[in-house]
């Protein structure tokens, strides 16, 4: 999947993006590029709008699914709750290539150019274009409503991205609000299939997936699974994580059961977990090391002591990484079981800022799964010592590089979008100089073998304000956001400015110049505190002054361009 152009056409705009607001990705005339490795650095002050547009597109896809679904819970279809003629924002076109989904060899040969255009109060349409995406082929207009008797869902499912993957390492909870959506769609998805008795139920047809500290260790564990060890090498490396492999781990799973209202009314008790229990939870039990029924508390207790007997039995019972992957997701998904319905609603109606806050959590005695003694081999950097760790003891920098690591690994050849807003908080400055270099290690690695451009399926847009990430993304890939003097957001690609240069190796003191307007290369605290000292110079000996600044300053550029001023107006 490949994005081409963005433009927000209603009246109000989306957040800080006017009206007529416009940004462009990939170019048609540039298609050669589309087969490398090159995310999008959006990169600009604070407030200038860059997370605005990764919720934007979040909330596109997520009223897309929903329009398209094949298989949609009563508390959806309240109007109130969703409506296809109302989307945040609520008119605008969205261009991208897709390749096609049941092809094993992928070019641009074999994507469509899809275009999605919504106006103001109305639903939006979907029209597809054939390679080369121009005059000579025709664009036909697809459905995106599922067929009446539900058996399939709407043809325009086919063009969407099979994950959209949303990860933000701050507060954005505006940028999580259609993954929360999500979630809560994917929860009254099972629980409208007990309901209903509905026996084909497998997983949750909406591909939006949000990636915080729950969903990181089901991708962690997915992939020390299944991963070969030439896959795994980016995660493993010293300079990394230094990861080894997983030791062991023990899964938690409390027997709660659904309060459910038949037809006349009447409460009925059924089992949460019953529906996942022949298949699902079997094939669990089979690559269990141990496991233990606790009718007491009600509660099934697997534990996993990791050795390659068992990553063989979870290869037999599970077809891929992705697909227990998947049944992690529903699990955690099912904790949500005692959200009442006004507070469903409120968020299915929630147009705003929307924050984790607003929802209940659960205690671990109401949690219907968790993962516990989680435990990882690390090789220790120092001594270099192999040590068995409990991985809520990693560091948040730690969490970070498997968060984005392992969902690139997991994702193989699925087209997909991953929308990362500031990856790269919490990490040391020396893994914020490789960010970019292992998130390529991580796709190429996981795909090593599959006899096409892996490159073609995959895009990746990231916020970021560190110049170390900038300077591994081409000027053509590098958007900055600006405010204009009359409020407007602009969007435009570095090689495209008339003071634009070439982003790509350029060293951070450049691109903090040129980008974030900061010619400082020390704190301003210091600074200041340099440019007091022209009074000790003017009231004491040169030499004795410089002494002093020396002792209490350490070397900076700006030490040395203040002492050349001092050498130049005392002439000692």
């Amino acid at each position: 999947m490949k994005l081409i152009r963005l433009k927000i056409e209603n009246k109000k705009g989306f957040r800080s993006l006017q009206e007529g607001f416009e940004i462009n990705f990939h170019s048609l005339d540039d298609t050669e590029s589309m087969g490398y490795f090159r995310p999008f650095c959006f990169a600009g002050l604070n407030g200038s709008g860059k997370s605005n547009v990764l919720e934007a597109i979040a909330n596109i896809f997520y009223h897309l699914e929903v329009c398209v679904a094949r298989y949609l819970p009563q508390s959806i279809q309240d109007p109130r709750n969703f409506n296809r003629t109302d989307c945040t924002p609520d008119a605008f076109t969205l261009e991208y290539l897709i390749g096609q989904h049941d092809r094993k060899y992928y070019s641009l040969n074999y994507f469509d150019k899809v275009t999605i255009t919504k106006e103001e109060g109305k639903a939006p349409q979907m029209f597809i274009q054939p390679f080369p995406f121009d005059e000579s082929v025709n664009r036909r207009e697809v459905s995106l409503v599922s067929s009446k008797n539900k058996e399939s869902a709407a043809e325009g499912k086919t063009y969407l991205p099979a994950h959209v993957i949303g990860y933000s390492s701050g507060e954005n909870e505006i940028l999580s609000l259609p993954f929360i959506k999500s979630r809560l769609i994917h929860l009254d998805e099972y629980i409208q299939a007990v309901k209903d008795s509905y026996n084909d139920y497998q997983e949750a047809e909406n591909s939006l997936i949000y990636i915080d500290s729950n969903m990181s260790q089901a991708v962690l564990l997915a992939c020390l699974l299944f991963e070969e060890e030439d896959a795994l090498a980016p995660l493993r490396a010293v300079d990394n994580t230094g990861i080894l492999g997983l030791r062991s781990f023990r899964i938690n799973i409390h027997l709660h059961k659904f309060e459910l209202k038949d037809s006349k009314g009447n409460i009925q008790k059924v089992p949460i977990v019953d529906f996942l229990e022949h298949r699902e939870l079997s094939n669990l039990k089979q690559c269990a090391t141990s496991w233990f029924l606790d009718h007491e508390t009600e509660t099934l207790w697997l534990d996993f002591y990791v050795n390659e007997a068992t990553k063989k039995a979870f290869r037999y019972y599970f077809n891929n990484g992705l697909e227990c992957f998947h049944l992690f997701r529903l699990l955690y998904e099912l904790n949500n079981y005692f959200i009442d319905e006004k507070t469903k609603a409120d968020v299915y109606r929630s147009k705003g800022v929307y924050t984790d806050g607003k929802l209940p959590t659960a205690s671990p005695s109401q949690d219907v799964f968790h993962f516990l003694d989680f435990y990882i081999t690390k090789e220790l950097k120092k001594t270099g010592e192999e040590k068995d760790l409990l991985l809520r003891s990693f560091s948040d920098g730690e969490h970070q590089f498997i968060h984005t690591m392992g969902i690139c690994l997991l994702l193989k050849d699925r087209r997909s979008l991953l929308l990362l807003d500031e990856p790269e908080t919490h990490f040391n400055p020396s893994w914020r100089a490789k960010f970019v270099n292992v998130l390529n290690d991580s796709i190429e690695a996981g795909n090593k073998g599959k006899g096409f451009n892996v490159h073609l399926l995959k895009d990746v847009l990231l916020t970021s304000h560190s110049p170390f990430i900038i300077s591994d993304c081409l000027p053509d890939n590098v958007v900055l956001f600006e405010k204009q003097d009359n409020g407007k957001t602009t969007a435009r690609k570095i090689s495209e400015l008339e003071e634009g240069f070439n982003t790509y190796g350029t060293s951070i003191g450049v691109i903090t110049a040129k980008i974030f307007n900061n010619n400082q290369t020390i704190g301003h605290h210091s600074n200041n505190e340099i440019q007091k000292f022209e009074k000790y110079f003017e009231e004491r000996d040169y030499y004795e002054a410089l002494k002093l600044l020396n002792s209490r300053i350490g070397d900076s550029v700006e030490k040395l361009l203040f002492i050349n001023k001092m050498k130049n107006k005392f002439n000692p």
